[in-house]
């Protein structure tokens, strides 16, 4: 998407605008449509642009409001904006054309650093209050827009990658090994950490203020416990459903420039396009074109999904573009898709994505939208059998557990002690009880989490240097929801991973001229999703139910029959054991991990080599390639 990035000094210091162009010049992909610089007494801020909206919702920035000492840059994308220019209204100059930096700058002067609150949509931006000489910084509930800072002594750094910040006078380049050792371990680290000592990345829904006194970060958003929504019949939780998606999707459509779409044959990406071209056949002239984009696997028949994708395409008329996934396996054309300087996290599937995005710029696309949250949100096999216990649904429940020992080559009596009776026991205490009282409640929660299993190629004297026990075992920062069912949607919406997974989505298309959007990542979204009873959303053997509903006479009967999960992890382990051998055998040779002491190299290796034997892959085994990736081409 596009860029921001400044430098702030609070102790007489003066700033020179060469650095922040260095600072811009690191992330050179995020201005393709140019890039502007203001200056102030102690403060420069950059903007670099890319265009994919209608031309108000882009105006010049760095934004400075005639008679206003405020100054601001946003990487930004508001939805509700009817909303806020009804509460906004007295404020001068805003209109149905006002831009959307225009737009939160407004709410800034009305409610400071309460403002990022009120807004909905994709944001990461910076406020320099002149008058207070303060920074106001803010990101987005859902992780959509990254936003990196460094706080020293009298000095603040910010910037949409860590690169740019990097880039500037005296920043030290230090690895977090602490970072690394979670990474290696499938935890991934709070949302604060980089892989960078120093430098940290503002977590979602959080805001930052830095003046004279020092930094405060503190949450504005969270998906509130308390709130439910009860409806009488199903059927109205799923036309609810169906207004908040048409709503995500129509905002990620405003404009006039083709945008695309990642199609697979799977319920997230094709209710997107299924929601899409239902709102162009309603008449509504406000969203741009889409393109589609499906990935062909001509000798692994059994992860094409065309041939349920085909059938959404055809019925709305959408332009269609097919991909060769398979000239473009994992790591074929190694080192040329691998990690980026700011952290390790790569996609398993990182030569078909670019190719794809390379195919999407061609076609003049300036904005990719993916469903990558469908399934934390409405899916991911979350079933709430207490509650199903509680209110007497007994023949419902021995039905699905039943289903759940089939898969799980168990007894019926084992997966009711598991799924049921100590869950139930462990929710029966309420909140506000004494935390000795509440202790059962929070063993069971971290019982249910699915806590990762470090593989055993990771030094334990590296593990036992940076705590890698305290690590795992840590809470993140939550709210706490009951039923458990609830809690592990919101674990599932906002996992560490997936948050991580989100930073790189922005800036794998950033590099190619355009912009990420998932309106699956929508804050109404996930708290409608946590509002509603947890059976609605999904039944055993009827994953995603609700969402079925909610598309039925939307989506054609035949397509929404059809969808079924199918996963391009043949062409992974293909790539692993046949073709790609050689570039396995030498990212496992001499290795940087190795040698900085946190593998072994040698239980590493053997591990892959019973992979191509025939035997299961660890989790981490991606992870590892991945940090060793990383270490060679930007530690050397």
């Amino acid at each position: 998407m596009s860029g921001i990035c400044g430098i702030l000094t609070f102790d007489g210091r003066s700033v020179s605008e060469e650095t922040v162009r260095r600072m811009m010049a690191a992330a050179p992909h995020r201005s393709p449509d140019g890039d502007s610089i203001w200056t102030g007494a102690g403060a420069a801020l950059g903007y670099q642009s890319l265009q994919i909206g209608p031309d108000p919702a882009h105006e010049d920035q760095p934004l400075r409001r005639s008679g206003d000492t405020c100054v601001l840059i946003a990487d930004a994308r508001i939805d509700n904006r009817a909303e806020l220019l009804v509460k906004l209204g007295g404020e001068a100059g805003l209109g149905g054309a006002t831009s959307d930096a225009a737009l939160i700058l407004a709410a800034y002067r009305r409610w400071g650093a309460e403002a990022p609150a009120h807004l909905i949509g994709d944001f990461a931006f910076a406020i320099w209050d002149q008058d207070r000489r303060r920074v106001v910084a803010a990101r987005d509930p859902m992780a959509m827009r990254p936003l990196y800072y460094r706080h020293e002594a009298g000095r603040l750094l910010f910037g949409s990658e860590v690169k740019q910040i990097l880039a500037a006078d005296d920043v030290p380049r230090q690895l977090d090994e602490a970072t690394v050792a979670a990474f290696l371990a499938g935890d991934f680290g709070p949302a604060g950490w980089t892989f960078y000592l120093g430098i940290q990345q503002l977590p979602p829904a959080h805001v930052l203020v830095v003046d004279e006194n020092g930094a405060r970060v503190s949450r504005y958003w969270d998906a509130q416990p308390a709130g439910q929504i009860r409806y009488a019949d199903e059927s109205q939780y799923a036309d609810h459903l169906f207004e908040l998606l048409s709503e995500s999707v129509a905002a990620r459509l405003r404009g006039t420039r083709p945008l695309g779409l990642f199609l697979s044959g799977g319920m997230d990406s094709a209710s997107i396009a299924a929601t899409a071209g239902w709102l162009k056949k309603q008449g509504r002239t406000d969203v741009a074109p889409l393109h589609t984009y499906s990935w062909a696997f001509p000798t692994l028949a059994e992860c094409d999904e065309r041939y349920i994708s085909d059938g959404l395409v055809g019925h709305y008329a959408l332009p269609s573009r097919d991909i060769d996934a398979e000239t473009a396996a994992p790591l074929s054309g190694y080192p040329r898709h691998g990690p980026d300087a700011d952290d390790p996290y790569v996609g398993v599937y990182q030569p078909v994505l670019e190719a794809t995005l390379a195919a999407a710029r061609d076609d003049g696309v300036r904005l990719m939208m993916s469903g990558e949250r469908g399934d934390l949100s409405m899916g991911d096999y979350i079933y709430d059998y207490p509650g199903l216990f509680w209110r007497g649904q007994w023949r419902t429940l021995i039905q699905e557990l039943r289903m759940q020992a089939g898969w799980k080559n168990a007894s019926v009596a084992a997966m009711v002690n598991r799924f049921v009776l100590r869950p139930a026991r462990a929710s029966m205490w309420p909140p506000g009880r004494a935390e000795w009282a509440r202790e059962p409640l929070r063993r069971a929660y971290r019982r249910y989490r699915k806590r990762p299993v470090s593989p055993p190629w990771l030094r334990p004297e590296f593990a036992a240097a940076v705590d890698l026990d305290e690590i795992l075992r840590r809470r993140p920062e939550q709210a706490e929801f009951r039923p458990l069912a609830r809690h592990k949607r919101y674990q599932s919406i906002f996992a560490p991973m997936h948050i991580r997974g989100m930073v790189w989505s922005d800036r794998t298309q950033a590099r190619f001229g355009i912009g990420f959007a998932d309106p699956w990542s929508d804050r109404r979204i996930a708290e409608f999703a946590l509002a509603v009873p947890q059976r609605i959303l999904n039944r055993t053997g009827d994953n995603k139910r609700l969402v079925r509903r909610a598309l039925d006479g939307v989506m054609p009967e035949e397509t929404l029959g059809a969808i079924r999960k199918i996963t391009p992890y043949p062409l992974y382990m293909r790539s692993l054991k046949e073709r790609e051998q050689a570039t396995v055998r030498d990212l496992l040779t001499d290795m940087r991990a190795a040698s900085r002491g946190f593998v072994d190299e040698a239980g590493l290796r053997e591990h892959y080599e019973s992979i191509c034997r025939g035997g299961p892959e660890h989790p981490g085994f991606w992870w590892s390639l991945c940090v060793e990736m990383w270490l060679r081409a930007h530690w050397i």
